[in-house]
This record gives structure tokens, C-alpha cells and sequence, in this order.
């Protein structure tokens, strides 16, 4: 097994692609091993992440960081993530109502009106920050939706998880989680008196072991559930058009053949996956070669796992056209991503729209990207010019 001590989650080595950085470490072996932030194993193949995934038995959610303390004790329950059998899918299943196709196919009509809205500010520019100004407000707003945010508070919305999603030390976790947490108890308020088809109304109305939820579980899930939900489309939008703004093959034929875009998300999830979490390890055991000890953190890199040529044919290339693609973006297994199908929407109409009004873009020239580190890989800024925009 090579030395891959040095490696460390929240400090990406610097590349054009970081999401290349597993690569020498998955060719050596399928679980390589960390000791930054009190020592982690990683599962770098795609055989060793479904394991882990399918075995809750051996591999337990009762902390998804590296370390295991990464978000603090307030954020420390985080159902249903932080569920293992047979807590989980009682919890799971009373959230099913938020994410159903129904809910989800009637906000459609607002992501694509909210999409337009934000591109009438940007077209016509030379220039603009394409993960700040487009690629995080997409899902922001969908989601202020998701949780019954009335309209006159979107704002103030977008602006308390702008805090929480962009802090980096536990300081400030801390300091974003107090100023947060008085606009989620106010929601959860109005929701007590007036429930509804919302995720507030769903969490507050679920169960663990026959109770409802303490207010630290009821917090850490709606924490949890929010910033997932913009996070992760965030990341996964900006990295799509980072490449195409790479890619001038890629962007001609998306604006071409708007019907493959779909397909072409597919493959943007696999390439450029932004999400990596932890298990704890519930038993001595060895596990592709390498001998984890109870209590151990497993990290299921994800990233790593949807770049592997034992999986898939050339994948090191992002293929727009690529139709078999069982990539692990989501997970797999009991905490498959609940909120799949809305990200795959939210993006969809995303890159239908840039795509229809701003054709041709590239990457500035000079320090245009920053990715973000840690279990949720992305670009927090994309600077790009602009070229060939319609109104």
C-alpha cells in the first residue's frame, strides 16, 4: 500500500483538475490510509465505496465527517444521515412526501422562471462569476422554497446559509449556526401552527423510536437537509460549467442538442463528484488488504470511485454522450441522496438556460477558479467571459 499519510481532505493539492487527486491512490490500492485530523481510511475504488455503502452492519452513520467532531456537538444528530437500521428508514420514509416526483415536477416552472431571471442580469456582460452569481442562487432559492420560506424572506434565506455554507473553521460553524439558528426556530414556529406539504412540516413530523424529534436532532436534520440540498447542486452546477467553459466541443454540441443535456448531467456527476462522506468502522475487520479497527473513520470517496477504470470504459474522459453510467454521485444503498431526482432537475434546467442565452463562454484568464474543500468539492468562485450572449 503506498504512504498516503500526507493526504488530506480539506487541502486538495492544487491542479487544474482536483478531482484527479485520488487517482495515484486509488491505481495502489482499493483503502489507503490518512493520519491528518486523528487518522482516516479511505475507500478509494469503486468495489470498496459500495461496500461500505451496502454493509450498515459493518460501516455505521453515526458520524458521516473526518473528524468525527468536523461540525460540533450542536450539528453532531443529523437524521435521517446519521441513522443506521432499523432508526433510519421509519425516519426516511416520512420525508418520501417532500421529494415525490409531484412535489418536485410542480417547482419546476419556478427554477426555470428564477434561472431566466438571473440570467437577464448577467447577459450582455463580459464577464461574470458563474458559482456565485448563478451556480449557488439556483439551488438557494429552490430550497427556500422546499421549506415554506415565505417570499419576503428569501433573501434573508439565501443570506444566513451563504454564512453557514462558506464557513470553514469551527469558529466560524459556530458563529453562522448562532446567527441561523433563530431564522430556523421561527420557521419551525409557523410550521407547529401551520403545517404543510413543506420539509419543516415533514421533519416536525417524524419520528425515532416512536418520539418526535429533541430540538438539537430537529435542527441538525433541517441543517443537514438545507445545506445538502444547495451545496451539493451548487458545486455539481459550477464544476459542469467550469468544463464546458473548458470544452468548447462539449458547450457547442450541449447548445446544438439541448436533449442531451440530461445525459450530460449524468456524466457531469460522475466526473466531477462533489460529495464524500464518512462511516465508523463498528468491529475489527479487514477490508480490501487493509486491517480497521472499531471506531476507525472510513471515507467514502466518491470522486475517486466514479473515476474508476474498473468501472467505467475511458474514465478519466468526460463523455457527454456516455449512456451506461452507474456512478455513485448519490450514494448507493439505504442513505441513497433522497433529493436526487430535484438536483438532477435543478441542473438540467440550469444548463438549458445558460445554454440557450450565453452559447459560448470561457474560463478569465489568471486565478478564475476556487474549489472548495473539505466533504463538498466545488467552485466557490468561476470567473468566466462571456461572449455571443442573446436577449
Amino acid at each position: 500500500m503506498p504512504d498516503d499519510n500526507d493526504f488530506d481532505l480539506f487541502s486538495p493539492p492544487v491542479a487544474e483538475n482536483p478531482f484527479t487527486v485520488y487517482d495515484d491512490m486509488r491505481s495502489g490500492c482499493p483503502v489507503a490510509r490518512s493520519e491528518k485530523h486523528g487518522g482516516y481510511w479511505i475507500a478509494a475504488s469503486y468495489q470498496a465505496v459500495d461496500e461500505v455503502a451496502k454493509n450498515p452492519d459493518l460501516f455505521s452513520s453515526v458520524s458521516i465527517s473526518v473528524p468525527k467532531d468536523a461540525f460540533g456537538d450542536d450539528l453532531a444528530e443529523r437524521p435521517p444521515i446519521t441513522l443506521d437500521p432499523p432508526r433510519h428508514g421509519a425516519f426516511r420514509r416520512m420525508l418520501l412526501p417532500a421529494f415525490s416526483p409531484r412535489q418536485i415536477k410542480a417547482l419546476e416552472p419556478s427554477v426555470r422562471e428564477h434561472a431566466r431571471d438571473l440570467l437577464a442580469g448577467i447577459v450582455g456582460r463580459d464577464r461574470c462569476d458563474a458559482a456565485a452569481e448563478y451556480a449557488k442562487k439556483i439551488p438557494s432559492r429552490f430550497m427556500a422554497r422546499m421549506i415554506g420560506c415565505d417570499d419576503d424572506r428569501q433573501d434573508e434565506f439565501a443570506e444566513q446559509m451563504r454564512a453557514l455554507l462558506e464557513a470553514n473553521e469551527m469558529a466560524e460553524i459556530q458563529a453562522a449556526m448562532a446567527l441561523t439558528q433563530p431564522f430556523l426556530d421561527d420557521l419551525i414556529e409557523q410550521r407547529r401552527r401551520e403545517p404543510g406539504e413543506d420539509l419543516v412540516s415533514c421533519v416536525l413530523s417524524a419520528e425515532i423510536d416512536g418520539r418526535t424529534l429533541t430540538g438539537p436532532e430537529l435542527i441538525g436534520s433541517l441543517v443537514l437537509i438545507i445545506t445538502a440540498g444547495i451545496d451539493t447542486t451548487w458545486s455539481a452546477l459550477g464544476s459542469s460549467l467550469w468544463h464546458l467553459a473548458r470544452h468548447p466541443e462539449d458547450r457547442k454540441r450541449l447548445a446544438a442538442e439541448p436533449s442531451l443535456i440530461p445525459t450530460a448531467v449524468e456524466e457531469f456527476l460522475r466526473a466531477f463528484s462533489p460529495v464524500q462522506i464518512a462511516r465508523v468502522v463498528t468491529r475489527d475487520t479487514e477490508f480490501h488488504g487493509a486491517q480497521l479497527s472499531e471506531g476507525d473513520s472510513i471515507l467514502m470517496a466518491m470522486p475517486s470511485a466514479n473515476r474508476d477504470g474498473a468501472e467505467f470504459p475511458a474514465a478519466d474522459r468526460v463523455d457527454i454522450g456516455r449512456e451506461v453510467n452507474r456512478h455513485l454521485a448519490f450514494g448507493v444503498g439505504i442513505h441513497r441522496c433522497i433529493g436526487s431526482s430535484m438536483a438532477r432537475m435543478e441542473m438540467r434546467i440550469a444548463l438549458e438556460e445558460w445554454l440557450r442565452v450565453i452559447p459560448d463562454f470561457t474560463l478569465a484568464p489568471g486565478d478564475a477558479v476556487k474549489w472548495s474543500t473539505g466533504h463538498v468539492w466545488g467552485p466557490r468562485r468561476l470567473d468566466l467571459l462571456l461572449g455571443g450572449s442573446e436577449a
